[in-house]
């Protein structure tokens, strides 16, 4: 399984912006089960810096592609927001990565 994760953050004063454009992104670009499941939501930190939301979904086998590609439109809707800034990155769950390694994972 491949993990999409994207880091959003942004200043405290913005939350009202950011929360409209939470609302149009979601109308712009909505979730497609087919393509990717939601593992988080929105896991919110607080900050001297301000906000950090992390979201992490799972790519849908072979549907990698089509999920980074609605991660992307749907922070695109953000980036509009002078402030905003944003980061979009893969990972592997432990099966995935120990194949790379020629192990197998350990059942669970």
């Amino acid at each position: 399984m491949v993990y999409i994760i994207s880091i959003a953050n942004y200043p405290q004063h913005l939350s009202d912006e950011v929360g409209k454009a939470y609302i149009e992104a979601m109308k712009e670009v909505p979730v497609d089960r087919s393509i990717s499941k939601t593992v988080v939501q929105a896991a919110v930190q607080t900050g001297p810096e301000g906000f950090k939301v992390t979201i992490i979904s799972s790519a849908k086998e072979g549907k990698l592609k089509e999920a980074l590609d609605l991660a992307t439109k749907r922070m695109l809707v953000f980036a509009k927001i002078k402030g905003f800034r944003y980061t979009i990155d893969t990972a592997y769950d432990a099966v995935e990565a120990m194949a790379f390694i020629g192990m197998k994972a350990p059942e669970a």
